[in-house]
């Protein structure tokens, strides 16, 4: 294989091609992300982040060198819009394609917005960052979901003085 496309610039899309390097594959490799972050932890999004305990950098998975060292060709803020099987590209958000010869899809989930002002979801950085800013004392807190993040976010927004229905 010459070309080998990643879509998913997550832990696992990272991973992957962290796997395929140390494996020895030293063809094209292409890592697509939607998001504009490099490769982040997300698990801390729910607590320390929320919290303002950590700075969003302590995220990163790898440094900057790091992510040099694998060779990639690494597309933050870029959304794989479509896949044509018959061609083997990934079409892009903005119409570029992208071929490959091998491809890993690790693009995980997207969550389910609720509609209006004020609804938030807590999948990515920029998730955590918006409503940590929302959160205070005598704020008022809604959390849909009684999950590990659901009661994490509360146990936080609580402890931040909000008042919190889980």
């Amino acid at each position: 294989m010459r070309r080998i496309v990643v879509v998913g610039a997550s832990a696992a899309g990272l991973t992957a091609a962290e796997t395929l390097r140390r494996e020895g594959y030293a063809g094209e490799l292409t890592l697509i992300g939607a998001e504009v972050d490099a490769p982040y932890d997300r698990p801390p999004l729910s607590k320390q982040i929320l919290a303002s305990q950590w700075e969003a950098e302590r995220l990163a998975l790898r440094t900057a060198g790091e992510l040099a060292a694998l060779d990639l060709d690494l597309r933050l803020g870029v959304v794989a819009a479509g896949l044509n099987l018959a061609t083997r590209t990934v079409r892009l958000d903005g119409g570029a394609e992208v071929g490959y010869d091998g491809l890993v899809i690790a693009t995980g989930v997207r969550p389910r917005r609720l509609p209006g002002q004020g609804a938030h979801v807590l999948r990515t950085l920029g998730d955590a960052l918006a409503l940590r800013r929302r959160l205070g004392p005598g704020r008022r807190l809604a959390v849909v979901g009684a999950g590990f993040l659901g009661a994490e976010s509360a146990a936080v927004a609580r402890g931040l003085g909000c008042e919190v229905t889980l």
